[in-house]
């Protein structure tokens, strides 16, 4: 049985390049806590979450990694989902003072690196992505599904 091109994709993600982080910069297992992670949201450009809904969502969390420099949480990223048939990316984020260094990158790497070594079977993984950061996504395989599938959303504003 050959492999759809998804299905290699995924595995030959082990054999890519690898993005580590630069000197001085360490991961952490895990998200940050909610304030950060509303922080890092608005200063590296993202949709701004509010505390409730960070404080509800976090503890959801399938995985994540953050990305510290000395005491200061400067990246974050990390997964949801069901965790064997569709992860979903999420809150891949830089605080823009550390930006172009190859953080983002490194996040992303870590997050699929993951996915990969943990997967039971085959899964389906999406994301959206902001802007130009599709260019980034590209790197590790992901491609535009438009037009078999068009990504929708909806904004439901809490009570």
């Amino acid at each position: 049985m050959e492999a759809s091109e998804e299905e290699t994709t995924i595995m030959s993600l082990g054999s890519q390049e690898h993005y580590p982080l630069p000197d001085g910069y360490a991961f952490r297992t895990g998200v940050p806590d909610a304030a950060t992670y509303c922080r890092l949201r608005k200063i590296s450009g993202l949709t701004p979450r509010t505390l409730c809904a960070a404080q509800a969502g976090l503890p959801h969390t399938l995985y994540g990694v953050h990305v510290v420099h000395g005491s200061d949480i400067v990246g974050m990223g990390r997964m949801i989902g069901d965790g064997a048939l569709f992860i979903h990316v999420v809150d891949i984020a830089v605080d823009p003072a550390h930006q172009g260094q190859g953080i983002g990158s490194a996040i992303v790497d870590a997050i699929m690196r993951h996915i990969c070594s943990t997967i039971p079977a085959e899964i389906y993984v999406s994301l959206m992505a902001n802007g130009e950061a599709w260019r980034l996504y590209e790197r590790f395989g992901f491609s535009n599904v438009f037009p078999d599938a068009r990504g929708m959303a909806i904004w439901i504003d809490g009570p």
